[in-house]
């Protein structure tokens, strides 16, 4: 113990003599560099402190040397999604993949006509072939399909309704069920109980009761995941082979004054 304080007291009298030293010198107007005199300091100061273990400084230093790795690691990270997203664009071009399922674009409409005598059949909106719409386009209310576009003029459209029994298209749609799906075909409404049914659906899995029921983007019609509805009950088919589910839309089908038509992005 004696022998390291002495060791101590020996350091400090040396960087005390040296610093002496060197105010002389100053005085003396010795022709001594700047950057001489800032990297003695620099070397004293450090000196000291790993003489006196200044235990603040060994954290700090370590604190430092993770924050530079870590930032070298978010780099990494930045550099692999540049790269990624530069592979992507590549990959289109190479295989003229210019559009995904999701890719859509919006003409928002409001609907001017609906006939108390096909009320649950067709509507009329003010949008059509000047807004880029054409027939058998997604229509959209309150977030959730309603119908198709049809006999397209250049200022109108007719709305074929989803709730009409004489709907002319199967949709394909899929069944979100945690962090998967499972695909099945929109084909029918039951104006009686007011929900649509899903069909074709053999896997083999529990689909839980308000499980969300979107489009799935196949059959080149719609963009995938526009709403369809969510589940409210699940049985099975005649014949035990396939389940039926039944579909509660969001949407008062009663009551549709604005739409928006959804156009898959161009090719």
């Amino acid at each position: 113990m004696q022998k390291k304080s002495r060791k101590k007291l020996i350091v400090f009298l040396c960087i005390v003599f040296s610093l002496v030293c060197a105010t002389i010198f100053i005085k003396m107007n010795f022709n001594v560099p700047a950057f001489g005199i800032k990297d003695g300091a620099m070397f004293v100061n450090h000196t000291i402190t790993r003489v006196f273990g200044d235990k603040n400084y060994y954290k700090l230093e370590e604190e430092n040397r993770k924050l530079k790795e870590e930032i070298e690691v978010y780099k990494e990270y930045e550099s692999l999604n540049d790269e990624l997203n530069s592979e992507i664009s590549k990959l289109k071009e190479v295989t003229s993949i210019n559009k995904l399922l999701s890719d859509r674009k919006y003409a928002n409409g409001t609907v001017i006509n609906r006939d108390l005598d096909f009320w649950q059949k067709k509507l009329v909106i003010d949008v059509g072939s000047s807004m880029g719409v054409t027939n058998n386009m997604a229509v959209v209310s309150n977030g959730s399909l309603v119908g198709i576009t049809d006999d397209v003029s250049t200022n109108s459209s007719s709305v074929i309704l989803l709730c009409n029994h004489k709907f002319p298209l199967n949709i394909s749609v899929k069944i979100k069920i945690g962090d998967n799906y499972v695909y099945g075909i929109l084909n029918n409404y039951d104006e009686n109980e007011g929900v649509f049914e899903v069909v074709g659906v053999v896997d083999n899995i529990e689909i839980p009761e308000d499980s969300l029921v979107v489009t799935s983007g196949l059959g080149n019609i719609f963009p995938s995941g526009i709403v369809i509805g969510k589940v409210n009950l699940v049985t099975t088919d005649n014949f035990d082979l396939s389940k039926v589910i039944r579909v509660k839309s969001d949407t008062n089908f009663d009551d549709i004054s604005y739409v928006t038509v959804v156009m898959r992005g161009e090719e």
